[in-house]
């Protein structure tokens, strides 16, 4: 019963971390109405350096993976994503980006050898088109090539974080969440050349970039990371598909929409996708103690 409980505890990081990164669409929204998109991502993360920074030991930046993992999962995953979002509407986006779980299960899979099985990938594409319906709540895509390309490639850049951030020694500690975020605000500071940088101070964004910075950035990279730790890369790369879903009930309980029975089918299919993959990741650890 003791190591139930401890399991259960294990998934308390990630999800606190998925409701911060749900109901950050709404902060995002009032920050890039002032803000450029490419400035408001170094704002946001030098605010997070800045909370770090006192906190870091030892500021271990000659790690090689932390470069990677800054410049991949801070520097061009939201130069993927906010550059998307110019030609591409945010329903396509997140459908897109939300896909980024079952492209992890692929390539941990072909680079990483991970004994892989049906029950993985039936479960994601489960999980994924369970996530689908909720955003998309009935619509259809309006494919757009340029943008669509941009989100995909949001994806692959979360992908490829996870790779490089499971390479870390102690990933979890505050002094490698700090030389990742450094690397990410350093390689972030070209691409924020090419947009306007002025700084106008307006209360919501000013709110939203210091909720973005200190909670969804300091806070949410280490709760992230400490969740890889305790529960493993994919079951944590997983929680992605909770993210929409956590902003569809917010939407639900903030701005008053009504739910659907695509929300409900939606929702459905992820919790079953879900319980198919566990089926298959408990199926390979009974194979591996036999």
């Amino acid at each position: 019963m003791k190591s139930k409980k401890l399991s259960y505890i294990s998934y308390l990081p990630v999800i606190i971390v998925t409701i911060f990164w749900g109901a950050s669409f709404v902060a995002t929204k009032f920050v890039v109405d002032v803000f450029e998109p490419f400035p408001a991502a170094l704002y946001r993360f030098t605010i997070a350096l800045i909370v770090l920074l006192p906190l870091a030991k030892k500021k271990k930046i000659r790690d090689i993976n932390a470069f990677w993992s800054g410049f991949w999962g801070i520097t061009m995953y939201f130069v993927f994503e906010n550059t998307a979002l110019r030609y591409t509407s945010p329903t396509n986006a997140a459908v897109i980006v939300s896909s980024a779980p079952l492209l992890y299960v692929l390539f941990t899979h072909v680079v990483h050898r991970v004994k892989t099985s049906l029950y993985h990938y039936l479960g994601s594409i489960l999980a994924f088109l369970g996530v689908a319906l909720v955003i998309l709540n009935g619509r259809l895509l309006n494919l757009n090539p340029l943008g669509d390309v941009l989100a995909f490639g949001a994806a692959i850049a979360w992908v490829l974080y996870t790779h490089y951030v499971v390479k870390i020694r102690d990933v979890t500690g505050i002094d490698q969440v700090f030389s990742i975020t450094f690397w990410g605000v350093l390689t972030l500071i070209p691409f924020s050349f090419f947009q306007d940088m002025n700084f106008q101070f307006e209360f919501r964004s000013f709110v939203g970039l210091v909720y973005l910075g200190i909670v969804c950035s300091a806070l949410g990279y280490l709760l992230w990371n400490k969740s890889i730790e305790l529960i493993g890369d994919r079951k944590t790369t997983n929680f992605i598909y909770f993210i929409p879903l956590v902003t569809v009930i917010s939407e639900l309980f903030l701005m008053g929409s009504g739910l659907t029975l695509y929300n409900l089918i939606g929702v459905s299919a992820l919790i079953i996708g879900l319980y198919i993959f566990e089926r298959g990741e408990k199926d390979g650890e009974k194979r591996f103690r036999n």
